[in-house]
C-alpha cells in the first residue's frame, strides 16, 4: 500500500502535528490535544488522517423552542401591589 492510500498520518505529520521526536512524547501530546491514536508494536503512535485532516462541520443553530405548540392564551393580568 503505498502512502498515500495509508489511513494513518506519516511520521512527519505527526512530528509537525506534536513538535516532539521521540515516540513517547508525541503520545502525551496527542493524548493532550484529545486526539486519538493507537501505538504500533514498536511503540510509534499511529493517528487517522480521518481524525485530523476533516473538514470542518458546519456550526448548528441552537433549537428553539417551539412556541406555536404552547395554548393561545390572552395577556396576562397584572395585580395591584398595594
Amino acid at each position: 500500500m503505498a502512502e498515500s492510500e495509508s489511513p494513518w498520518l506519516s511520521p512527519d505529520a505527526v512530528y509537525e502535528l506534536t513538535a516532539a521526536k521521540r515516540w513517547s512524547t508525541q503520545c502525551k501530546r496527542l493524548a493532550e490535544m484529545g486526539i486519538r491514536f493507537r501505538v504500533n508494536a514498536v511503540g510509534r503512535p499511529l493517528v487517522e488522517k480521518s481524525d485530523v485532516l476533516s473538514t470542518p462541520k458546519p456550526k448548528r443553530k441552537p433549537a428553539e423552542p417551539d412556541w406555536s405548540a404552547l395554548p393561545k392564551r390572552g395577556p396576562l393580568r397584572q395585580t395591584p401591589n398595594d
